[in-house]
């Protein structure tokens, strides 16, 4: 893997969705570019730092149930089209 693929794959690969061959190719060459390393390092520190900084709101308890019986229902006409 090269320094361009690098950073091609480095966001899927921070957020761990990359396949096996693909993440061992990526690891090995950030172990021997320093560059991209420091980069990986930065870009991870930069997630982090927005990831900790991020508002978090919570659904109000009637839309919470609202969504939850929606979810129910189309889970159940789901069910019944596979037995039916």
């Amino acid at each position: 893997m090269n320094c361009e693929e690098t950073m091609r794959w480095l966001d899927a690969y921070l957020d761990g969705e990359l396949e096996l061959t693909r993440q061992l190719g990526l690891e090995a060459h950030l172990a021997a570019c320093s560059r991209c390393k420091n980069a990986a390092e930065e870009w991870a520190s930069f997630r982090s730092s927005v990831q900790a900084n991020m508002p978090v709101y919570k659904a109000p308890p009637k839309l919470k149930a609202q969504i939850q019986a929606a979810l129910r229902k189309e889970s159940g006409s789901q069910i019944e089209w596979i037995f039916s």
